[in-house]
C-alpha cells in the first residue's frame, strides 16, 4: 500500500480520496476518527459512532469495467467472508449496500465513481463498522443499531487496529480482483447471505409503494422483485426500500 493516512477528525474520508484525484497509486487508504459529515446511498447522511470504524480506499481501473456497481456487492461479500473469519458470524447483506447481523445495522459502505476522458476510472470505497455502540450512539440513528464488540464472544480482545486492518485487506483484496469478477458467482454469493431474500417488503418505484418479494440480484446487479404475478427486474436507481421496512420480518 502506497500510504495510510490517518485524521483525527474530517468531514469525509471518501471526499478526501476525491479531491486527490489520483494523486497516489492504488491503495491509498484514509482512517478518521470521526467524521463530521459521512455519507451514505442517495444522498443519505451516515451518523458515525464515537468508537467505529471508517475509511476510504482510492484505486484506478485501466479498462473501463461493465457493470461497476457490482462492486458494492463484491465489497459486501468480501468483508463479509473477513469477518466470518475472525469470529463474528451472522452477518448477512442487505441491497444495495449494507451489513446486517441480528436484525440490526453493523455497517455501510459507498462507492464514488469518476470517469475520465481517457476512459479511465477513479474509484473511491468508503467502508463504515459499528465497532462498539453506547446508549447515545443509539439515540441518534433512527434504526436499530449492532456492534461487533457485542457479536463476539470474547469482546475483551477484541482490537480496533486489528479489526480495521482486515477490514482493509478485505477491500484492497475486492478491488484488486474486481476486474476479473465473475459476475454469476458473485450475484449467488451475495444471495446467499442476503437478509431480505425471499421476504416480503415495501419498495418504492416511480415514486409509488409497491408490495413485492425480494429475490436477491441476477448476475448484473439487478434487484429481482416478485409482484404482480411476475417478476421484474430494476437497476440500482430505479426503486428503494422503505426506511426501516428493510430490517422488518
Amino acid at each position: 500500500m502506497p500510504v495510510i493516512q490517518v485524521f483525527e477528525r474530517t468531514e469525509s474520508t471518501n471526499n478526501i480520496l476525491i479531491e486527490k484525484n489520483c494523486v497516489y497509486p492504488n491503495g491509498h487508504a484514509c482512517f478518521a476518527e470521526k467524521q463530521t459529515n459521512g455519507r451514505g446511498t442517495q444522498g443519505k447522511k451516515w451518523i458515525g459512532l464515537e468508537n467505529n470504524i471508517c475509511f476510504s480506499v482510492s484505486w484506478n481501473f485501466d479498462q473501463p469495467i461493465q457493470h461497476p456497481h457490482m462492486l458494492n456487492y463484491a465489497l459486501a461479500v468480501k468483508l463479509v467472508k473477513y469477518l466470518n473469519q475472525e469470529g463474528f458470524k451472522d452477518i448477512k447483506t442487505k441491497w444495495p449496500n449494507d451489513l446486517i447481523c441480528e436484525g440490526a445495522k453493523l455497517g455501510g459502505i459507498l462507492i464514488d465513481l469518476i470517469y475520465k476522458k481517457n476512459s479511465k476510472i477513479y474509484l473511491v470505497a468508503g467502508v463504515g463498522i459499528n465497532f462498539e455502540a453506547s446508549e447515545d450512539d443509539q439515540e441518534k440513528v433512527d434504526q436499530k443499531i449492532i456492534d461487533l464488540k457485542s457479536l463476539h464472544k470474547k469482546s475483551y480482545k477484541i482490537k480496533r487496529n486489528k479489526i480495521a486492518s482486515i477490514l482493509l485487506e478485505a477491500v484492497i483484496k475486492s478491488l484488486s480482483e474486481f476486474d476479473k469478477c465473475n459476475y454469476k458467482k458473485l450475484s449467488e454469493d451475495w444471495n446467499n447471505i442476503d437478509y431480505n431474500y425471499d421476504k416480503k417488503k415495501t419498495v418504492l418505484i416511480n415514486n409509488k409503494e409497491v408490495i413485492t418479494k425480494l429475490m436477491g440480484i441476477n448476475e448484473i446487479g439487478q434487484l429481482i422483485c416478485f409482484h404482480d404475478n411476475k417478476e421484474h427486474l430494476y437497476n440500482i436507481n430505479e426503486v428503494k426500500l422503505i426506511k426501516n421496512e428493510s430490517l422488518r420480518n
